[in-house]
């Protein structure tokens, strides 16, 4: 099985776990996930943070940076679906849902750049210990984030979130895969 079929596979497994998560389950490991980042001096520090809104079973990281009172939020809006790029704005002005049914901030003043923040905050189907993650496979934040893979002291600190069940042993790391250096789940918060 090449390495395409083999993240596809995973993806596969995860998101139908994911899928049969009830609200309850969902809520729960959110606040689990908000109790496990009190370990992450980074996020409690963090003046600006690249979060999410959460999609098809994803834990929300709602609970988490709410109480991140002193922080900046922004959150990503895809703004080309042919070429898969999106770019960050505020969190402050939630606009609609776009097409894959996901919450996106207006398109109001100018960007954030990937490396202006201090904390970036990425969703993840399934991860490993080591830091890599398998996305949803339409390389959204591969490409959103492919200038941060040189930077390594000056980049944000990059905090995958994800249930406790998306973790898999061994991960392929494609040459355009940006390692996370942490993962935050609802039972565990793991530096890479």
């Amino acid at each position: 099985m090449n390495t395409a079929q083999s993240k596809n596979q995973i993806r596969q497994t995860m998101r139908a776990r994911r899928k049969r998560l009830s609200p309850q389950q969902l809520n729960f490991a959110e606040l689990g996930a908000a109790t496990q980042a009190r370990q992450s001096s980074q996020l409690l520090q963090a003046k600006r943070i690249l979060s999410y809104a959460p999609f098809a079973g994803e834990i929300s990281p709602a609970k988490t940076v709410e109480k991140l009172t002193v922080a900046s939020i922004y959150l990503p809006r895809i703004t080309n679906f042919r070429t898969r790029s999106m770019r960050f704005f505020s969190a402050d002005t939630l606009e609609s849902l776009n097409k894959y049914g996901i919450v996106e901030p207006a398109a109001i003043g100018t960007p954030a750049p990937a490396n202006s923040f201090d904390v970036i905050l990425v969703p993840l189907v399934a991860f490993d210990r080591a830091g890599t993650r398998v996305g949803m496979g339409a390389g959204y934040y591969d490409r959103a984030l492919a200038a941060l893979l040189h930077q390594t002291s000056t980049r944000p600190f990059l905090i995958g979130l994800a249930h406790h069940f998306q973790e898999v042993k061994s991960l392929p790391r494609e040459p355009w895969d940006v390692p996370l250096d942490a993962i935050l789940t609802d039972q565990e918060f793991i530096l890479t």
